[in-house]
């Protein structure tokens, strides 16, 4: 499955980082690479892809400022998710995942809702061969406005009544994803039935002072991306993450180190290996 292999991929590229460091510098070797044209950018700037190598493991199309695509790659193989972002004024309003395999692993369509202009709910209507699925989302924030929690209740099968239930609860400290605690279980008479629950979570530690650069792109995509990913949910972060432990009860923690190199306005340009780069466009 594809969700299978972008998670192998990420694991690849966390394992890909040297040991957590803070290389800033005002000439970095790959300097001239942190923009998609080759010049130095010094000034407001976009995220445009993430490389790995050869491959651009992900890449997103902009147009002054505005989200409009964005592709995520299998590191091993030609799989790639096409995310398509669709706006009502300057807000998100909708965005499908569509796969290239045949037939479709994902094929999910979110629409989203807001309250005082922040995301509150998302609806998911999902394609899986011959079956459809539906997803409504309830988006949580505490008594500061902070994201707290991003609950799915699933209708699976064209069943009418909700059958899944999946929670992720975010620990925030100073701006930044600390912990993901993902728990899901079944449904019975409408209400989750917690004998039924598994939990994992995510643990984010050593962040740096510098940018995240996931945050010159819409955080409502990468809310929605979250649920796909939860890995990646570091990505509403406003600083760089130096490790990442999955805590599986019952199995080994595993902890992934991360660093950076970074150019002279203070945003990740590569890994000190120079594996990973993150190229950026110009505002």
């Amino acid at each position: 499955m594809i969700k299978r292999y972008f998670i192998s991929s990420l694991a690849f590229l966390a394992l890909s980082f040297s040991i957590s460091c803070d290389n800033t510098t005002e000439d970095p070797p790959n300097q001239n690479n942190n923009s998609s044209a080759g010049q130095t950018i010094t000034g407001p700037r976009i995220l445009s892809k993430l490389t790995s190598g050869t491959t651009d493991q992900e890449e997103y199309i902009t147009n002054a400022g505005i989200l409009s695509q964005a592709f995520i790659r299998d590191a091993g193989s030609t799989n790639t998710i096409t995310a398509t972002v669709t706006y009502s004024g300057n807000k998100i309003s909708k965005i499908r995942y569509l796969d290239n395999v045949s037939p479709h692993v994902i094929d999910n369509l979110y629409t989203l809702d807001y309250t005082a202009g922040k995301l509150s709910g998302i609806t998911m209507d999902q394609t899986l061969l011959s079956t459809t699925n539906h997803s409504d989302f309830t988006v949580y924030y505490d008594a500061n406005g902070q994201l707290y929690r991003i609950v799915e209740k699933k209708k699976m099968g064209g069943s009418t009544s909700y059958t899944h239930y999946v929670e992720n609860k975010f620990t925030f400290a100073a701006g930044n994803v600390t912990k993901l605690e993902y728990t899901t279980m079944l449904m019975n008479g409408g209400n989750p039935d917690p004998s039924t629950s598994t939990a994992m979570s995510y643990a984010y530690d050593n962040y740096d002072s510098k940018i995240n650069p996931y945050t010159t792109l819409p955080k409502e995509y990468f809310m929605v991306t979250g649920t796909l990913f939860p890995i990646n949910f570091n990505a509403l972060s406003s600083n760089n993450t130096g490790k990442i432990t999955l805590i599986n009860p019952g199995a080994p923690q595993i902890s992934v180190p991360k660093s950076y190199l970074y150019d002279s306005q203070n945003y990740p340009i590569s890994d000190p290996g120079q594996i990973v780069k993150y190229i950026y466009k110009p505002l």
